[in-house]
């Protein structure tokens, strides 16, 4: 009887892990609805703060709320971007110093602050589209699907299009 809720335990621990587990770079790629190269131009909304008076009294965490920030794209590698040429994330606008993936191309997981942009930075963004027609980059976490890139022929970039051209082949 006692050897049950152990191999029940086990079984919900290797789905946890299976589901934090991130992604390989080639399956990023396959599964992404649509991959752009945009620029992080602000907060379309601010993150609030609760009211006073509101809440637990000690909240959970101490990480800042988060906003939606607005993103101007500058092309796409794959996939069909939406007329306005836009796209709106949650996020949080930090430092110019924040920091980039300082792992070996293909990455294999995301930068530790992948909740902050940087206003006027470019970022690689590897999306899908949710049941409400909006994108989103939390489908792949915790994998590297809204990097920050140096540019043209920033390694990451340059990756990403191979791969694009690989599977459309």
């Amino acid at each position: 009887m006692r050897l049950r809720p152990t191999l029940l335990s086990l079984g919900f621990l290797v789905l946890l892990t299976a589901a934090t587990r991130p992604m390989s770079p080639e399956q990023l790629v396959k599964r992404a609805h649509l991959i752009v190269r945009a620029t992080a131009l602000g907060y379309y909304r601010p993150p609030t703060l609760p009211r006073a008076g509101r809440g637990p009294l000690f909240p959970a965490t101490n990480a800042l709320p988060l906003g939606v920030i607005s993103f101007r794209i500058d092309s796409v590698l794959k996939g069909k971007a939406p007329a306005a040429m836009r796209i709106d994330l949650e996020g949080r606008m930090a430092a110019d110093d924040a920091e980039v993936n300082e792992e070996a191309v293909p990455y294999r997981t995301a930068r530790k602050s992948p909740d902050d942009y940087v206003a006027g930075a470019e970022y690689l963004l590897i999306l899908q589209q949710d049941r409400r027609g909006e994108y989103n980059t939390w489908w792949a976490a915790p994998s590297a699907s809204n990097e920050r890139i140096r540019g043209e022929n920033d390694p990451w970039l340059q990756w990403i299009r191979e791969r694009v051209a690989k599977e459309s082949r």
